[in-house]
């Protein structure tokens, strides 16, 4: 009777120790991250991006009067004219350091 129990016990186990018990391990990713792809997606985006800059950008221009945009081109041509040839604003070359 021993030896039947061991036996049966033994048997149990064996079929019981199935690998299917476990945790099922995670589906293969099918879209793997590679040079290209980022170079895509990073592209798209950049797309995406200068799309919604030029929408917003004809939306400003839409609701501005011809006054405001002529005043803003006249303004912009002036500080142009102004500070050209100067790369870094006055605040920063007037309180920067010397060099001796």
């Amino acid at each position: 009777m021993n030896k039947l129990t061991a036996v049966l016990i033994s048997l149990f186990s064996i079929l019981l120790a199935n690998p299917s018990w476990a945790q099922k391990r995670p589906p293969k990713q099918k879209d793997q991250q590679t040079v290209e792809n980022a170079q895509d997606r990073e592209a798209a985006k950049m797309a995406e991006r200068q799309a919604q800059y030029g929408a917003h950008k004809d939306h400003l221009t839409e609701i501005q009067s011809k006054e405001t945009q002529k005043r803003m081109k006249k303004t912009l041509k002036k500080a142009q004219k102004h500070s050209q040839g100067k790369l870094v604003p006055w605040h920063k070359r007037v309180f920067r350091k010397r060099k001796v």
